[in-house]
């Protein structure tokens, strides 16, 4: 049997290494992008609530890693001083929340709930923004009771103008900085190579199952220090059967197919892959299904060409089944935002099981430093299985200066068990 990569040859940090690495992304992030789409979307104030055990998923992005929870109640509030520049405040006695915020609390004075009141009429803010969103779950995670007090606390300010921070939190959420770009292929290629780790090691014909490889894989991540973005799955194609996804005994002649990511320095991957079992006597898949493999990426070639900046998501779904079409290329996409969440916030291409034009999702534009899932299938009819046979394709890319990047080589070729 093949000996498993170690941690250092995957590049897995230390944990205090990790930390010293997202803190810096932090810290990067709250001075250069947090002002300028503060900015864009006219914000005076954001305010950002959560309570222990109760979290809100936005204002967890925002915490430094000394910061695992909002420990009983943690209030950040960002808001724009009479020099136009972006204050940072806190109102929590951790002082671990430095220098990334400033603790503007006294609690020995005041309550967490006076100290805002105060900071409002202080700054006397034209618009406040909350954590609420009818689109986006990440994007709503300000609780009932939270929302009702803080409104509370507004009310006493006429003036203040409650918005929604939805596009906001939508543009901190989808937005990756450089330092991110430069580290995030790393993430994919480890990704990749545990995966493949799996698809070559994992599996023994006629012992191995689906399910087996799925367990495999999550404890693989778990004894690296890591986790997975997603519940794994693992299923196959087998010649003469009709279904494309079985869950099974894994045999010669099958079509295996992981679906896969994990959750490293804040940031999510996911990715799809294919090996083949070989029948005796064979050194490689079938041409059919190898010729199978080029059409899926001719398909990427064809999504990745019709990103443009600006365009909606539909847009690119549109334009790129049509192409496919005139091309004779049986296709499907769904493809998604990659980030701080794995199914992240931004434009939706498509849906698994919606095949056209997504509402509200669908018409987010395409923004240069953003990350995508390329997600996909394509159908083709493959000679020596006689039969269609589906391969299920995704890939992870970041889309900067314009164009498409993969954040690691693309998959050209079946792996071969």
């Amino acid at each position: 049997m093949k000996s498993l990569m170690s941690k250092k040859q995957l590049g897995i940090l230390p944990l205090k290494e990790r930390d010293r690495l997202t803190d810096s992304w932090l810290l990067h992030r709250l001075e250069f992008l947090l002002p300028v789409i503060m900015e864009k979307h006219e914000a005076d104030m954001w305010i950002l609530a959560g309570r222990e055990y109760n979290e809100d998923p936005l204002l967890e992005t925002f915490y430094p890693s000394a910061i695992d929870s909002s420990r009983r109640l943690t209030l950040i509030v960002f808001v724009k001083n009479t020099e136009n520049q972006i204050e940072r405040l806190v109102i929590h006695s951790n002082s671990k929340f430095e220098p990334y915020y400033s603790r503007v609390w006294d609690h020995k004075r005041e309550t967490q709930w006076e100290c805002l009141a105060r900071i409002i009429l202080e700054k006397k803010p034209r618009s406040a923004a909350l954590n609420y969103s009818d689109i986006h779950g990440a994007c709503d995670g300000l609780t009932h009771a939270l929302n009702q007090k803080i409104y509370n606390i507004l009310e006493g300010s006429s003036t203040v103008n409650v918005i929604s921070s939805e596009k906001m939190a939508v543009e901190w959420l989808e937005t990756r900085t450089a330092p991110e770009l430069e580290v995030y292929p790393h993430i994919a290629e480890m990704t990749r190579l545990i995966a493949a780790e799996a698809l070559t090691t994992a599996i023994t014909p006629g012992v191995s199952d689906t399910e087996s490889v799925v367990e495999w894989i999550r404890q693989r991540v778990f004894d690296l220090g890591l986790n997975t973005s997603f519940y794994p799955t693992v299923d196959l194609q087998r010649q003469g059967e009709n279904n494309s996804r079985i869950e099974a005994l894994i045999l010669p002649g099958d079509i295996v197919h992981l679906d896969f990511g994990i959750h490293y320095l804040g940031l999510a991957t996911d990715t799809q892959l294919l090996a083949y079992v070989r029948k005796k006597g064979e050194n490689s898949a079938p041409n059919g299904l190898r010729d199978a493999m080029k059409t899926a990426n001719r398909m990427e070639d064809i999504i990745s060409g019709n990103f443009d900046e600006d365009q909606s998501g539909n847009d690119v779904f549109q334009r790129s089944i049509l192409q496919s079409d005139s091309e004779g290329i049986k296709a499907m996409i769904y493809s998604h935002p990659l980030g701080f969440h794995c199914h992240g916030t931004g434009p939706l291409i498509g849906l698994f099981d919606r095949q056209g034009d997504i509402p509200v999702r669908g018409e987010y534009s395409i923004k240069n430093n953003t990350c995508y899932a390329m997600e996909f299938n394509v159908c083709q009819y493959v000679p020596e299985w006689e039969q269609e046979v589906t391969l299920y394709m995704e890939e992870s890319i970041s889309f900067a200066a314009g164009r498409v990047f993969y954040l690691t080589s693309r998959q050209t070729e079946f792996y071969l068990i």
